[in-house]
């Protein structure tokens, strides 16, 4: 256990690092609150033994500074001459979690100690627990990642953008806490869990493609995927999300016809992701087509405040694909070994080939066929 003492008296410093060696600590010194905040930056500090008066920076200041928010748990225990119960209570709220008064009794500072180990011990076995409970929940976001992926590696693209176009969105939202963000950001990567076990082609299927019978089908998705997330508690939150991203702002979505109004911010956040991507990558619109159909949805399918946070997003998509490196060359020019910038997809939009795939021999040869038989554009966006 590694205990920091601080006192501007040399001698006192002294005497408190020889008694409390003794008792089997590891101990480190400073000699002021400014020495003792350098200290816990570059050493593994548990408990903080500090004077409360000292120059530069006194020990409730110190106190203070070690309780900010950025801060790691530390024990701290006070030592003061003061022994009014108001100037106690004054150390307590800056944040000290015990105190010792002078002259120190030395069996009385070793019992302090003591708990202060005791409790240092608890709260490490907790953060222990705390980074395995987290690990498990990212391994179980990544099982699930990984099943949509094998089932349909579009699918699992389309849920990845959702995901982080989801997270451009919540930037116009201050008042999202950290733990909304990872919910918003789970959630539009498992959104679509419930299209696994559906017919595979269903997934590239533009609605107004549908028979009756699939959209009926299609339309039970959200609550399949909710029905799949809730067998585990701690994704509760975002099952609730997932049941809710295909919920519009005039209350026509489904599956429950939410109207915008009693829609939670997170919804309309994910709702508004997946109808851009959707625009951008589904339907193969181009960038500067889809501010006219966002226009169209504005107070209709997507709420005004979505509308124009996403006007914002493309029109930064723009920016982005004007300054990339890559051009435009007929399929006939393809050579192995480029590298293809943007999706190619078939008239259906059915993926083909991903954006980022290096072209073989072999793939150039399948795009060429696919052309001839008039099933993908005869161009494609190569990196220069």
């Amino acid at each position: 256990m590694n205990i920091l003492v601080v006192e501007d008296n040399k001698t006192t410093l002294r005497l408190l690092e020889k008694k409390i060696n003794t008792w089997g600590y590891s101990v480190h010194l400073a000699e002021n609150g400014i020495e003792a905040l350098a200290k816990l930056a570059s050493s593994p500090i548990d408990i903080v033994l500090t004077d409360w008066n000292m120059p530069e920076m006194n020990g409730l200041e110190l106190c203070r500074r070690v309780r900010k928010p950025d801060m790691h748990y530390i024990y701290l225990i006070l030592v003061t001459g003061r022994d009014s119960r108001q100037e106690l209570v004054q150390g307590l709220e800056s944040g000290a979690d015990d105190y010792v008064t002078k002259p120190i009794n030395f069996d009385e500072l070793r019992a302090r100690i003591g708990i202060g180990v005791r409790i240092m011990r608890m709260e490490r076995e907790l953060e222990q627990k705390y980074m395995t409970i987290k690990r498990n929940y990212f391994q179980t976001i990544q099982m699930f990642t990984n099943i949509i992926e094998t089932f349909d590696e579009d699918l699992g693209g389309h849920c990845k953008r959702v995901a982080q176009l989801s997270l451009r969105l919540a930037k116009w939202f201050p008042d999202l806490s950290e733990e909304d963000l990872n919910t918003l950001e789970f959630a539009g990567l498992l959104h679509d869990i419930g299209m696994v076990g559906l017919p595979n082609e269903m997934a590239s299927k533009k609605r107004v493609e549908m028979s009756s019978d699939e959209i009926h089908l299609y339309h039970t998705h959200p609550i399949a995927g909710e029905i799949i997330l809730n067998e585990i508690e701690f994704l509760s939150p975002i099952a609730k999300l997932v049941r809710s991203h295909h919920e519009q702002f005039n209350g026509r979505g489904f599956p429950d016809g939410v109207e915008g109004s009693k829609m939670p911010p997170l919804s309309k956040i994910l709702a508004g992701a997946v109808f851009y991507d959707d625009l951008a990558n589904k339907w193969n619109m181009p960038l500067g087509d889809i501010p006219d159909r966002l226009q169209r949805m504005r107070g209709y399918e997507l709420e005004s405040a979505i509308v124009d946070y996403l006007l914002e997003i493309n029109a930064e998509d723009i920016r982005k694909e004007g300054e990339e490196n890559l051009c435009e060359i007929s399929l006939d020019d393809l050579r192995e070994g480029m590298r293809v910038a943007k999706d190619i997809r078939r008239d259906s939009g059915a993926l083909v080939l991903p954006a980022e795939t290096a072209l073989t021999k072999h793939s150039i040869e399948i795009l060429i066929k696919f052309d001839e038989l008039n099933c993908v554009k005869s161009k494609a966006y190569v990196y220069k």
